[in-house]
């Protein structure tokens, strides 16, 4: 798991993402969204390389997130 301050490396994704397959950023951690019905949704907030503002990605992208080693 990485931890906030970690640079990483994403894969290659898919076809359909062009704008994140094989860019580098930084995790900045999870971002937890409690909705009105009780559930809890934990996405996790990066700031891509060359981007000016932080995205969200669900947990299914953790898996294309490779830690760049220290």
């Amino acid at each position: 798991m990485l931890q906030p301050g970690e640079l990483f490396k994403l894969g290659y994704i898919n076809g359909h993402t062009h704008d994140l397959n094989r860019r580098t950023g930084i995790y900045l951690g999870e971002d937890i969204i409690h909705r009105d019905d009780g559930a809890t949704i934990t996405n996790h907030k990066v700031l891509l390389v060359g981007d000016s503002q932080p995205r969200l990605f669900d947990r299914g992208m953790l898996r294309h997130m490779e830690r760049i080693s220290k």
